[in-house]
């Protein structure tokens, strides 16, 4: 059982501020006004929403990655995606986004499906469609059939780019300066042409 105050929920999360402005009635038998009828958390640990407090209530001035750990900002994107805490959901996608934290592309993908975090879907797409390993059966399960089937026809079509580029390049005639450029020039178009692969087959 949880004892906060409303006010940072108020302030922060458009859901419980319009949960607290509905009519009140007897403390006994509305929800959050006492003891014996507390606010039920639908699929919320205990552990997931003590840390959103401490995020929303203790520290609420620190800087993002400042007090919580990697799998905690997770738990913060969850709730504050849920209960549109715009702030919070901001400075846990802040946390999560940059390439030092090393989420791994499927696990970043997954996430941006789940809360909606379109710019992150591209990035990692490409990263999954230009990787040398294949996409294994954990991963295949976690990012469904039907993408899993998408992303191999992405990634057969990436292949057969490359291959195109290469033979291109091995086999050109132009003195090596001219062909250092080419090459440079042909790998921004081969990385054009994988964005716009990626975009049609998952209507980016």
């Amino acid at each position: 059982l949880f004892r906060i105050p409303r006010e940072p929920l108020e302030a922060e999360s458009i859901v419980f501020r319009d949960m607290f402005r509905l009519p009140q009635g007897d403390p006994e038998t509305v929800e959050g006004l006492s003891d014996t009828r507390p606010v039920i958390l639908q699929g919320v640990s205990k552990k997931e929403f003590e840390t959103l407090m401490c995020r929303l209530v203790c520290a609420p001035s620190l800087q993002p990655g400042s007090n919580l750990d990697h799998d905690q900002w997770i738990s913060v994107l969850k709730l504050s995606t849920m209960w549109e805490f715009d702030e919070l959901r901001n400075a846990a996608i802040q946390y999560l986004d940059p390439s030092s934290q090393r989420l791994h592309p499927v696990d970043k993908f997954v996430l941006a499906l789940q809360y909606d975090i379109k710019k992150w879907l591209l990035p990692t797409l490409l990263e999954l469609a230009a990787r040398a390993e294949p996409i294994n059966t954990e991963e295949g399960h976690r990012i469904g059939l039907e993408k899993v089937v998408k992303l191999a026809a992405v990634r057969e079509d990436v292949e057969k780019l490359r291959v195109i580029d290469v033979l291109l390049r091995d086999f050109t005639l132009k003195p090596r300066a001219e062909r250092v450029i080419q090459s440079t020039e042909d790998k921004e178009e081969l990385h054009r042409l994988c964005v716009s692969l990626v975009t049609k087959a998952f209507d980016l």
